[in-house]
């Protein structure tokens, strides 16, 4: 009797016990508190750009058109640097547009003659996404640019200061380097090429150039401003 006692003391002491133990495993983990949610902010807003462009290749194609033929000639702009300023919109993370203005005053290997461009371009580009910083992009850009030539060779007074307006259009590529979230560095080529005009023209005689092609590397900065 005395045993059936103490083996009955025994077996609730462990009863009790595997209760306790059981109950603990049995109990909810617990876990971390979830970060907030933070909205990811787009890549959107307008922006202010300023380029300097080094026109390391410009190629200007004329001739003159007789009543017996033509005489065609090539002739090169002297390399030169061109500013450029304007102001974009960033629509999203793989979208843009601005607006640009640009001048460059260069003379030729033709006689003495001095060339003066402005440029007034609409551009769009896409952005290829964001690696460690850096942004590989493409674009393109169609506008109007104003070609003068203040000519000083041996032909008739009246080509020179001559100013005629063309349609041009331009193909971009290049990276943008983040420097701090507002301001990215811009480096990229550029290939321009502006429509010809006839220059002069008497009876039947034409004279004519066929356009300017122009290939430029080119630097900047690009700010967004709102």
């Amino acid at each position: 009797m005395r045993y059936t006692k103490t083996f009955l003391s025994v077996a609730s002491f462990f009863s009790l016990l595997g209760g306790h133990v059981l109950a603990a495993d049995l109990a909810p983990a617990a876990f971390p508190e979830r970060a907030p949610y933070m909205p990811v902010e787009n890549a959107s807003g307008w922006y202010l750009r300023g380029d300097v462009a080094y026109n390391f290749s410009s190629t200007v194609n004329a001739h003159v058109d007789y009543p017996s033929g033509t005489t065609p000639s090539e002739y090169e702009l002297k390399r030169g640097f061109s500013p450029f300023i304007g102001v974009g919109y960033q629509f999203n993370d793989y979208l843009r547009a601005d607006a640009t203005v640009g001048y460059s005053q260069r003379d030729s290997n033709y006689y003495e003659t001095t060339t003066k461009l402005w440029e007034a371009m609409a551009n769009a580009y896409v952005d290829l996404g964001n690696y460690y910083g850096i942004t590989p992009y493409v674009g393109g850009g169609i506008g109007f640019a104003n070609v003068n030539y203040d000519y000083q060779g041996p032909v008739d007074a009246r080509l020179s200061s001559g100013s005629t307006n063309r349609f041009e259009w331009a193909l971009m590529a290049g990276i943008a380097v983040d420097i701090t979230p507002r301001l990215k560095l811009d480096l990229g080529y550029r290939y321009a090429d502006i429509g010809g005009k006839d220059l002069y023209r008497d009876g039947d005689v034409t004279i004519r150039d066929d356009g300017v092609k122009t290939h430029q590397i080119r630097a900047g900065v690009r700010f967004n401003t709102w």
